[in-house]
Formats: C-alpha cells, sequence, structure tokens
C-alpha cells in the first residue's frame, strides 16, 4: 500500500461525496489528501490519471480530455455541509480549477472549508489505494458508512438498515426499484468489492416484514487488528458538537 496515498479525512468531506461519480471522488479524495496548508493544491496530469485508472485495467486515453470531462461536474458536486452550535452553512469544496499548458492541475479549495482541511476531526481513516480499486459508487458510500461506524475500533458491528433509508443514503431512489436489480448491481456487487479491495470485511442478510423485504442487515468489522485506528493524541479528538454531527447523521438511518 503506497504511503503517498494515505488519506486522514473528514467526515464533512466524505459525505460531500454523495453526489459524486466514481472518478469524481477519486479525484476529490486524492486532492484532499495533498493539502500541506496550502489551498492551491498542484497536481499532474499522470499523477491524475494514475488515481483515475489505478486497479481499473485501463490506463489508455487522453489524460486532458478524461480531466477536463471530470473537473465541471467535480465542482458543482462538491458541496460541502458544515454545522456548530451557531448554525448550519453549505459551501462549494473547490473555488475554481486550473489546467495548465504545462500538464498540471491546479485545484483552489474554498476558504470556507480551511478549518475543514486542517483540523480533519470526525476523522475515518481511508486508503486512497482501495477506494481506487472499486468501480462502484455504491461501494464506496457503504465502505464509507462502515468506516464511520467503526471508527477506532476492532470489533464486529451489525446495522439494520431501512431499505428505504438505504436507497436515500446511496442516492439511489429512482433507480432499481425491482428489489432484484437493487440486490444484483448494488448490494451484490458492493459485497464484491468492498471484501476484495478494501480494508473491511461485510456481510448482509435481507430482512422481511411479511413478505417483503423491507431493510438489510449488515455486518461488518475492520479485516484486523491493524486496520483499526488508534488515534490517542489529544487534538485529533472529536469535540462535542463534532460528534453530534456525526452521531446525529449515523442516526438518521437507524
Amino acid at each position: 500500500m503506497n504511503n503517498d496515498l494515505k488519506l486522514k479525512q473528514s467526515n464533512n468531506l466524505i459525505l460531500a461525496t454523495h453526489k459524486m461519480s466514481i472518478n469524481q471522488m477519486r479525484l476529490f479524495f486524492y486532492a484532499c489528501s495533498q493539502y500541506n496548508g496550502n489551498l492551491d493544491i498542484e497536481i499532474s496530469l499522470s499523477d491524475i490519471n494514475r488515481v483515475l485508472t489505478e486497479n481499473t485495467g485501463n490506463r489508455g486515453g487522453n489524460q486532458r480530455e478524461r480531466i477536463k470531462e471530470t473537473i465541471p461536474t467535480l465542482m458543482r458536486n462538491a458541496i460541502v455541509h458544515i454545522e456548530d452550535e451557531n448554525g448550519e452553512e453549505w459551501c462549494s469544496a473547490l473555488r475554481k480549477s486550473r489546467l495548465n499548458k504545462d500538464d498540471t492541475v491546479v485545484f483552489t479549495f474554498d476558504k470556507s472549508i480551511q478549518k475543514e482541511l486542517e483540523e480533519l476531526r470526525g476523522y475515518t481513516w481511508m486508503y486512497l489505494s482501495q477506494l481506487t480499486g472499486m468501480t462502484s459508487t455504491y461501494s464506496v458510500r457503504l465502505y464509507e458508512f462502515f468506516a464511520m461506524r467503526l471508527g477506532t475500533e476492532h470489533r464486529s458491528e451489525k446495522f439494520d438498515f431501512d431499505l428505504n433509508k438505504l436507497r436515500l443514503y446511496l442516492d439511489c431512489t429512482k433507480k432499481y426499484k425491482d428489489f432484484r436489480d437493487f440486490n444484483k448491481r448494488v448490494l451484490v456487487l458492493a459485497e464484491k468489492e468492498i471484501n476484495e479491495k478494501s480494508n473491511i470485511h461485510m456481510s448482509y442478510k435481507k430482512v422481511k416484514t411479511g413478505r417483503s423485504i423491507t431493510s438489510i442487515l449488515f455486518t461488518f468489522k475492520w479485516k484486523n487488528k491493524a486496520e483499526a485506528i488508534t488515534v490517542n493524541c489529544k487534538e485529533n479528538e472529536l469535540s462535542e458538537t463534532e460528534q453530534m454531527n456525526l452521531d446525529d447523521f449515523l442516526k438518521e438511518f437507524e
């Protein structure tokens, strides 16, 4: 696993990815991982091509055209919701992006999310090299949910996800309305990709009320103790407000 692909990702920034395609997620996560105090993040086209194609078996194509297709929708979809004791706000994570003639791209993060980038509280550890191995946005979203639930704990956890709320969380309310399609294209694929390409192991069972499937019971855990996150530094602890925000988000789907 490449150290340069390690990502400590704020949960608020994670939640900003829910309208993104898989390539937009990969690029957004990578840009966040390169933040070092400067809101202007310069990345080479070759690095972007690596991030967008790693583990996909596809290294071909025009790099400039690929990034030109990805950036505009990435900027529209990278909306961050931040809530504190004084209220809540929505802002675009990226203020602008520039594709230079020297085959570099400069992403400029908005100053309003600098606190998120610097403190990265409400943290969830992720490895971009694992996310880039997934081809389904649903796999990534479920992985994110499991990682937020598990946090630092090396244990097996169960979560009974109401089917309607699961569809809402996955932004899949208008697709695969027949459960057989939803099961095949979302759940089966997510189970395969998460188990084969991430540091989490998961399984699921269909729960029926009468003859109808009404929820999905997920069981998930870090694959081994080394994958669980241990952060003892006081500066990385969640504030009361941030813990409430994360807890409230997770409780919405209980």
